[in-house]
């Protein structure tokens, strides 16, 4: 099964979203316990890939985001600035400490379709569909990666960049993709 061959469509009330589990209790719990509740509250929108019976099949949740300068408090130094613009190759007059984003809150993928590459097709078509379908303007996407081998080097093989290096002993580590990438 390709995700090609499922369909899109926004999570609504009547969405089956019972039906899904991806084998994390975190990402499971949060399609079926807080996601409605999050969009009500206009706090992330979650987008759903059901088969022709509606059972979710794969979903992910994005939200507005800036990647900002938070204070040396979160690791955000100069040095992390001066080599996010170098990474982003901006000049020295476009340089800001404020980089608008779209946060990927959660993905998930049902556990029937784990290792299919089904995931990575799913990152393949958020990428696209931010810069297609997102109308305002967004340099980055990022996350807060679950800082576990398997989903480090998923967001690795996706082209996700750490942003600091002493998130290292962290639960979640924060990764960005420029999004630039995609226009050229």
């Amino acid at each position: 099964m390709e995700l090609s061959d499922l369909n899109f469509s926004p999570l609504v009330e009547e969405s089956l979203i019972h039906t899904f589990d991806c084998g994390l209790e975190d990402i499971t719990s949060f399609l079926h316990d807080d996601a409605l509740a999050y969009q009500a509250e206009k706090m992330a929108n979650t987008y759903l890939f059901q088969d022709d019976d509606r059972n979710v099949m794969a979903f992910f949740s994005v939200s507005n985001d800036c990647l900002n300068d938070l204070g040396e408090e979160k690791g955000f130094t100069n040095n992390i600035w001066n080599r996010l613009h170098r990474f982003l190759g901006l000049s020295n007059p476009k340089r800001i400490r404020q980089y608008p984003a779209i946060k990927i809150g959660r993905l998930g993928v049902h556990q029937d379709l784990q290792g299919t590459g089904i995931a990575y097709q799913l990152m393949d078509f958020i990428k696209g569909w931010t810069i297609l379908d997102h109308k305002p303007a967004c340099r980055l996407l990022i996350l807060d990666a679950v800082n576990q081998p398997k989903q480090l080097k998923y967001y690795d093989r996706n082209g996700f960049q750490f942003l600091l290096k002493n998130d290292e002993d962290k639960k979640t580590r924060i990764m960005y993709y420029d999004l630039q990438k995609l226009s050229v």
